[in-house]
């Protein structure tokens, strides 16, 4: 597979519109990081047992800080579309890892504002800076992202290659990720979420919360195929 992504009269637009999609999702990442390093952000997560929150304040707990803030799915998702839209505005060539880092993006973005409005939001008390990067990451992005892919794409949704070849490797970095997160919470006790705070619910109802999340973005892969078949047409 060797075409590229961007091809005819929409090409310019399209590769203008992917880059504005990629500085936003870095500005986003860039603050929250700054923010986290200097320790700007209020300690709310701190008053939940077992979640991210409890460094040592200041630059003693710097480095704490940005481990955990680079570890929220929030985090990773930015970074995933900063890139990959960043790819896209370069014009690169396709190939199967890039058909799936396309679906990969679109998938965790979405994950990532539908989670949080749904299920994290209504518990959390946004102040300081937060009451930016917080919105920035999980609406400002993400809408960024469905607007910009329903009117420049890229298309063709699965590359033209089989389906589980492209489902199979759009779920490495989610799965990743995962990995990473239990991993470092076995060390040190702490998670991202409160759906996947082994201290409270064990690895078995963690386990469940994974995979129901996994299934839901299974879900949104056939739909985002669906619409991706209609805007084709």
């Amino acid at each position: 597979m060797t075409d590229s992504f961007c091809a005819g009269p929409r090409a310019r637009g399209a590769r203008t519109a992917w880059r504005v999609v990629s500085a936003l999702a870095w500005f986003g990442v860039v603050l929250t990081n700054i923010g986290n390093i200097f320790d700007v952000y209020p300690r709310d997560s701190g008053h939940w047992p077992g979640l991210y929150g409890h460094s040592a304040h200041g630059m003693a707990g710097a480095w704490q800080r940005f481990i955990e803030g680079m570890s929220y799915f929030t985090m990773v998702s930015n970074i995933v579309v900063a890139v990959v839209f960043g790819l896209l505005a370069a014009d690169v060539r396709k190939t199967a890892w890039r058909v799936a880092l396309v679906n990969t993006a679109l998938l965790m973005i979405t994950i990532t504002s539908l989670v949080f409005l749904v299920a994290i939001l209504p518990f959390l008390h946004l102040r300081g800076l937060a009451l930016l990067t917080s919105p920035w990451q999980h609406v400002v992005v993400p809408v960024a992202v469905w607007i910009v892919w329903a009117l420049w794409g890229p298309r063709d949704f699965f590359g033209g290659l089989p389906r589980g070849q492209i489902l199979l490797r759009s779920y490495l970095i989610p799965w990743l990720w995962a990995a990473w997160m239990l991993g470092y919470g076995a060390v040190t006790h702490y998670y991202p979420y409160g759906f996947v705070n082994v201290n409270q619910l064990g690895y078995g109802s963690v386990t469940v919360s994974l995979c129901v999340v996994m299934i839901l973005a299974l879900l949104f892969e056939l739909l985002f195929n669906w619409i991706d078949r209609r805007l084709s047409k």
